[in-house]
């Protein structure tokens, strides 16, 4: 199922025209953060000197570490009265990484969750169960506002009140859960415990923590859902930057809105499809925050 079929089956030399453009237009939006600015001076590149969408190998990584030395605006690329929401990392490891958005990027944030719901078979007439938390977290706001786009009926009930969740799952019917599988996996056991069962949950949609094939296997048995896989991070929008299909035989990223490397961690040498590798994510639409090759750290 398509959301918006001309762009997410888009390829050939329409797809590279497209990045192309896309990749100029976000080195030029860069070149307003001190960070970037000094950063192609120094290594002669701009956006002039990219003819093809491989040329992105020109240009320096972006790491973790450089976002914070920003903190908390110094990756803004738009004055801050543009940025109409601040989401940030947890900082476990350090200040986190604080993320602007204008009104346009939350309008593509809500265009590629809403993709990604369509693809797993979502419609308008779902009901929806947001049970992540709100706030600075990206998941929460993220997931609503793509449902809300598509037409679901949103049940914002965030994390936590265990009991309260399945009664509202049952109550109004809820055919959609969105949680961590570790919340999943206890709100199962919380309703096993009630003697209650699920029936008209069809679809859990679940990410923002590592699970595994037999996390998800039990997830199935124990909900009832197809379960469907969810990668992302704050500083690519937040959750959903890639997704699974109905297929689910791995995560697919919206290429009209990313550029996608895998490269040898320790090298940083751009590796061949199918070879394992570190992802390195280039977001190309977006105007408080881009960011040039940024190294995810996910092997």
């Amino acid at each position: 199922m398509f959301w918006n079929k001309e762009m997410e089956t888009l390829k050939g030399d329409a797809l590279e025209s497209l990045q192309l453009k896309r990749l100029k237009w976000t080195i030029r939006q860069a070149e307003n953060i001190p960070f970037y600015k000094k950063m192609l001076n120094e290594s002669g590149v701009d956006a002039d000197g990219i003819r093809k969408v491989s040329d992105i190998q020109k240009l320096p990584f972006t790491r973790k570490t450089d976002l914070r030395t920003g903190y908390p605006f110094g990756f803004f690329a738009v004055p801050k009265k543009q940025v109409v929401r601040i989401h940030t990392t947890s900082g476990t490891t350090g200040k986190p990484t604080v993320v602007g958005y204008t009104r346009k990027d939350l309008d593509n944030w809500s265009e590629l969750i809403a993709r990604n719901m369509t693809m797993t078979g979502l419609t308008d007439e779902d009901t929806f169960q947001n049970a992540v938390n709100y706030g600075l977290f990206t998941g929460g706001l993220g997931f609503h506002y793509g449902a809300e786009k598509i037409g679901m009926t949103v049940v914002p009930s965030g994390t936590g009140n265990t009991k309260r969740q399945i009664e509202m799952i049952n109550d109004f019917g809820v055919t959609a859960l969105h949680a961590t599988p570790s919340y999943a996996m206890h709100l199962a056991e919380v309703a096993e415990s009630m003697g209650t069962d699920l029936p008209t949950l069809k679809t859990g949609l679940f990410g923002a923590e590592p699970w595994s094939d037999n996390m998800r296997k039990a997830l199935e048995e124990r909900l009832g859902v197809r379960a469907f896989d969810s990668y992302g991070m704050s500083e690519m929008y937040g959750p959903g930057a890639a997704f699974e299909c109905e297929e689910r035989n791995g995560l697919h990223f919206w290429h009209d809105s990313y550029i996608v490397e895998i490269i040898d961690p320790k090298t940083g040498e751009v590796l061949e499809p199918g070879q394992k590798g570190e992802l390195v994510v280039t977001p190309i639409v977006k105007e408080a925050m881009p960011l040039l090759r940024y190294r995810t750290g996910d092997i």
